[in-house]
């Protein structure tokens, strides 16, 4: 039977053996998981060649026989903050058995963001790689931007970070070695930042980690991983993540290499208390290849289905139900990050951009910047473009709160773009 339009059906193939749809076990055979405003993910398990009705209050929205044993529907065109009731019924069993499940789709948020756009750089090529918000007062973002001496000859030497005071951007050189293990430094270009609080920031150039507090830099320190990305929770657990598939965590005392099994680069790590932390990995103009990796809490890898995906990839975020985005080039989501169940795309009508990075507050609040100046935001039920006129990369984007900054560069000149949303 044809399913409606607005419902999608995807298949899971289970590694494990299962009981029919609605045997007793301690198998969850239907569960039910709002991913935005205005749709939610139904996940059926039962067996190949039963018979299953879906019903949304009370009326039936589609009917379909499983051609395996897992099934993930999504049921779309829904009402933002409305309560509803699904009915699943497994009309081959010999009792009709059925079960219910009620959720609530996500309200919506406000897209109504006001922008400023702040360009730095007077000769070479300044660009921006990195951001990370504290707060409306306290915003770091790094790279290197180079700038005339106050003879008005070109320096060398860039400022490769940039702090936001809440009335204007103060540029610094942070100091990396020339070469680890020796004395000599500069001002080296910094391609990620992490900022847990105003007195604990980390920053990455190249194959070196450097901490900030209250009185400057800290401690900087050569690790085994030339770094694209940060990512941690406190400054006891921390991962780098970087080129040549390396991948290093930090425990508070001792950096670790963790060994990947891939040959591709490590370009972005995400990750919260229920899903654990996973990194994804590409090689943009090189191949198609791509892979998602789970890092376990012994720094063993284990690798996570990219089917769906057909080439380079970015950047990942999922919040703790598991729901899960990534892009690179495309925009794709699945309900369960761990499922094997296929990565949908979402692209066509929103952008053909070439997508860099993803942050958000929830499902209902995301981010994305990409090429051409690309910015995007999805307020739980449709996407908003804020592009700014120029044709150059937003390489990162943070959102905190009613806060969203994204930096990269246009035309030799690095680029921030700070948005603030009126209280909601």
């Amino acid at each position: 039977m044809e399913l409606p339009s607005t419902l999608t059906l995807g298949l899971i193939l289970l590694l494990q053996a299962g009981c029919g749809l609605f045997d007793q076990s301690d198998i969850e055979s239907f569960t039910l998981t709002p991913i935005s405003a205005v749709e939610v993910a139904l996940e059926i398990r039962a067996d190949a060649g039963d018979n299953i009705r879906v019903e949304r209050d009370g009326k039936e929205i589609c009917a379909f026989r499983m051609s395996r044993k897992d099934t993930v529907i999504y049921d779309s065109g829904l009402t933002p903050a409305t309560s509803y009731i699904w009915k699943v019924t497994n009309e081959s069993s010999r009792r009709d058995r059925s079960k219910e499940r009620q959720a609530t789709t996500y309200s919506t948020t406000s897209s109504d963001f006001t922008w400023q756009t702040f360009s730095f750089g007077e000769h070479s090529s300044s660009v921006l790689y990195g951001v990370s918000i504290i707060d409306e007062n306290n915003i770091w973002a790094v790279g290197e931007i180079y700038m005339n001496d106050s003879t008005g000859q070109a320096d060398d030497d860039a400022f490769n970070a940039a702090h936001w005071n809440g009335e204007g951007w103060e540029l610094m050189k942070l100091q990396f070695y020339t070469f680890c293990n020796q004395s000599s430094t500069g001002s080296y270009r910094v391609t990620s930042i992490l900022a847990f609080s105003e007195d604990d920031i980390w920053a990455s150039s190249l194959s070196q980690v450097t901490r900030l507090g209250g009185t400057g830099q800290e401690l900087t320190e050569c690790i085994p991983t030339s770094v694209n990305k940060l990512w941690g929770t406190d400054n006891n657990n921390i991962y780098a993540v970087g080129k040549n598939s390396t991948i290093s965590h930090y425990n508070g005392q001792t950096w670790q290499k963790i060994e990947t099994g891939t040959e591709l680069d490590i370009v972005d790590i995400h990750g919260n208390t229920e899903q654990g932390v996973v990194a994804v990995a590409s090689k943009l103009f090189e191949s198609s290849d791509n892979a998602i990796l789970k890092i376990n809490e012994n720094n063993t890898v284990d690798l996570l289905s990219n089917e769906g995906i057909p080439g380079a990839i970015e950047s990942i975020w999922f919040d703790e139900s598991g729901v899960s985005y990534i892009v690179g080039v495309g925009m794709f989501r699945k309900s369960n990050l761990a499922a094997s169940e296929n990565w949908r795309s979402f692209r066509q009508g929103i952008s053909d951009n070439y997508m860099f990075d993803i942050d958000a507050n929830g499902l209902n609040d995301i981010m994305v910047s990409g090429d051409t100046g690309e910015l995007l935001h999805f307020n739980g039920a449709g996407w908003t473009s804020f592009k700014n006129g120029f044709r150059g990369y937003l390489y990162a984007v943070d959102v905190y709160a009613n806060l969203a900054v994204a930096v990269g560069f246009d035309g030799g000149r690095a680029i921030i773009m700070l948005g603030v949303r009126e209280n909601e």
